[in-house]
């Protein structure tokens, strides 16, 4: 500039547009005016190449379409996990569609998320506009820029696209004008985006395994791929469809001619989490320091909390659980949750409850002890399990609120009083810990913690049950049993039962026999006869099992005279309808029911829901058997209903076909068809409900 001008008006968008419209202010319009004698620049070409074809985001392209040829903002944000492939996206959408912005293509990556320092906008700014034909010696000064960048593309086709964005601050004077079009990419969400520039928000998902096996086919050869498809559907599985996590894999896999999908996927498996593998590709980038830029990006207190969540025995996060094992307000917790999830470190799946991909769980769980000591990690997983079981207590209690109660810790007793499950919500809690139960009792043991393994089997036995996964079941038994020898022998009777009915579900008749008895012997050696009814209890079905259906009498009467003495007729309904059971294997119906009806009257006016499903059963089939197929069939439909309701599908299928039976030899075709279509959906909702 020269000097003696300086001072001077000058215009900074000298060598744009002639007659431009710069901005309007209070003074009216301000227009750009260009020396005629200052040649057009040419047409800027940013892009970068080579970009291929994109896998399994038709959708996402559609969606951008239709956000660039709207007559309103022409703004679209591509925001998503680390290494979810958003700059891919923007430019594989971009390149196809050139022709579409034949006034320029710029683009700029801010490096928010990297090793390199960040771009500073002023800097980006200075160097669209000297793309433009600015000349640098006018761009000293950086106020105006924005405006000037904004009049030079307003009322062109122009497109920006803005990379690696951390926050609004990083794109707003980027914005071009009107006309133009823009893309940001980022790991954040950046609401801003939507408010002041009614900007389209797209959010990359993970790949399906479909998609993922594409991928890697469309890399490494559909040939080689095709020739082991297990192989590498399993490395899909175990990266959860992580575009660069695959590509990283592919890229191993081009380089080492000799290796298979067996040698890949040996390679993933071979460490306590994939990282090893994929960090070890010499490739020049590393998925675990990717994820690092986003951890390092947040506060400390944010930061402390998604290392907490990262030490939870599941993927599934919920707000519930994380506050109260951070001891915190829900609405603190909620807060540090949805900036989280707005930074893509953990996923929203419904109100209240999030999900971390096993990357991002991977990365820190490797990355821990940097930020965390060994002491701070063994009172957070102490305070975990503390929660875990208060709140498998509290679901026990909702599922079988007449069961005896087992004593528990201060601390948990006090967690488990202020949580208020309805069933539905018990229910998805045991769903959810139940892939989880057996790490979570091996860390317990580890700790030499035998309180909580015998306590958390108790609590989770019921569910367990009714689920009939017997090998889970008889693991955490089996478990429990070894904790309370080695610790916590006042729990020992209790473990002993819960292992001898999980045996005879497993078939085991002899070993759940000498189980049961040698529970009792404990209960009474002791001289407490409060659980004694339950071994009895569990006697009788294993004499059911066994075909030993006099022993089965004695013992379903044993329990409820013992029940009786000490005034629990929740446990003497029970027992009642042990032997009205025998009794029908026996051929005695007519007693059957009598027991059936006794039981029955029991439950209803204790209200215990479980036990009336169980008499109204019995006495269904007692009806059944006896030859009176109506009376029976009425009573099995009412059975159906109760067990439904209480969403014990185990034994609504073994009620309805025992109905399906009923109704075949009663000819009663209608209520077949009806049976038949409930059976139909039933097995569609099991085959869709999670393993």
């Amino acid at each position: 500039m020269n000097p003696e001008l300086e001072g001077a008006p000058h215009n900074i968008a000298e060598r744009l547009s002639a007659n431009q419209l710069l901005q309007v202010g209070s003074s009216g319009p301000i227009y750009v005016q260009r020396s005629p004698s200052v040649s057009r620049a040419e047409i800027p070409h940013m892009l970068p190449g080579g970009v291929g074809r994109v896998i399994g985001r038709s959708h996402l392209l559609k969606a951008m379409d239709e956000a660039m040829e709207s007559s309103g903002s022409r703004c679209c944000v591509l925001w998503g996990l680390a290494g979810s492939g958003k700059t891919t996206l923007a430019l594989a959408w971009s390149g196809s569609r050139l022709e579409n912005y034949p006034d320029g293509q710029f683009f700029v990556d801010m490096q928010a998320y990297s090793n390199a320092p960040r771009v500073e906008s002023r800097d980006a700014l200075r160097t669209f506009l000297a793309a433009l034909g600015a000349d640098r010696s006018d761009l000293a000064d950086d106020a105006g820029w924005g405006h000037a960048f904004r009049a030079a593309t307003s009322g062109k086709k122009c497109l920006v696209i803005v990379d690696n964005v951390s926050s609004y601050g990083d794109v707003k004077d980027l914005v071009p004008g009107v006309g133009s079009s823009l893309i940001v990419t980022s790991r954040r969400a950046i609401p801003e985006m939507i408010i002041r520039h009614q900007a389209r928000v797209l959010k990359l998902p993970l790949l399906s395994v479909e998609e993922g096996i594409e991928l890697l086919a469309e890399r490494v050869g559909f040939v080689r791929v095709g020739k082991d498809n297990q192989s590498a559907t399993r490395i899909v599985e175990l990266l959860e469809g992580h575009p660069l996590a695959l590509a990283i894999v592919a890229a191993k896999l081009a380089v080492h001619t000799t290796w298979d999908l067996q040698d890949a996927l040996a390679g993933i498996q071979s460490g306590d989490t994939p990282l090893g593998f994929l960090d070890d590709a010499e490739l020049g980038i590393e998925v675990g320091r990717v994820v690092s830029w986003s951890v390092e990006d947040l506060d400390a207190e944010t930061k402390y909390v998604l290392y907490v969540a990262s030490m939870l025995p599941t993927t599934e996060l919920s707000s519930t659980v994380l506050r109260l094992v951070l001891e915190q307000s829900e609405s603190r917790c909620d807060r540090t949750l949805r900036a989280l999830s707005l930074a893509s470190l953990i996923d929203e799946t419904s109100l209240g409850h999030y999900r971390m991909h096993d990357i991002i769980r991977a990365y820190l769980s490797e990355t821990r002890s940097q930020v965390l000591d060994r002491a701070e990690q063994a009172d957070i997983a102490r305070r975990i399990r503390t929660t875990y079981l208060a709140l498998s207590f509290a679901a026990d209690r909702v599922i079988d609120p007449n069961r005896h109660p087992i004593a528990l810790g201060e601390v948990t007793e006090q967690i488990a009083n202020q949580i208020r499950f309805t069933l539905p919500e018990a229910l998805a809690w045991f769903s959810v810990i139940t892939p989880s139960m057996l790490s979570l009792m091996d860390e317990a043991t580890a700790m030499h913690d035998h309180e909580f393994v015998t306590r958390f089997a108790w609590s989770v036995n019921t569910y367990l049950y009714w689920r009939q996964d017997v090998s889970k079941t008889l693991a955490v038994q089996e478990r429990a049993l070894e904790a309370a020898i080695a610790g916590d022998r006042p729990m020992e009777a209790h473990c002993r039962r819960g292992l001898g009915r999980a045996l005879a579900d497993a078939g085991r008749l002899d070993s759940a026999k000498e189980q049961l008895l040698a529970a009792l012997d404990i209960e009474t050696s002791l001289g407490d006869t409060s659980q004694t009814a339950s071994t009895q209890h569990a006697m009788s079905e294993l004499s059911l099992r066994a075909g030993h259906f006099h022993e089965a009498l004695r013992w379903g009467m044993r329990a409820a005279r013992e029940s009786r003495r000490n005034h629990n007729a929740v446990r003497e309904a029970r027992g009642l309808y042990d032997a009205a059971r025998a009794l029908i294997e026996l051929g005695h119906c007519t007693w059957a029911e009598d027991l059936g009806l006794r039981s029955l009257a029991m439950c209803e006016d204790q209200a215990n829901a479980y036990g009336r499903a169980l008499a109204l059963r019995v006495l269904g089939t007692a009806g059944v058997k006896s030859g009176d197929l109506e009376k029976g069939c009425t009573w099995l439909e009412r059975a159906w209903r109760a067990e439904d309701a209480l969403g014990n599908s185990r034994s609504v299928r073994a009620i309805l076909e025992q109905l399906e039976d009923a109704y075949t030899r009663a000819g009663n075709d209608s209520a077949v068809a009806e049976v038949h279509r409930v059976l139909t959906d039933l097995d569609r909702f099991a085959a869709d409900e999670p393993a």
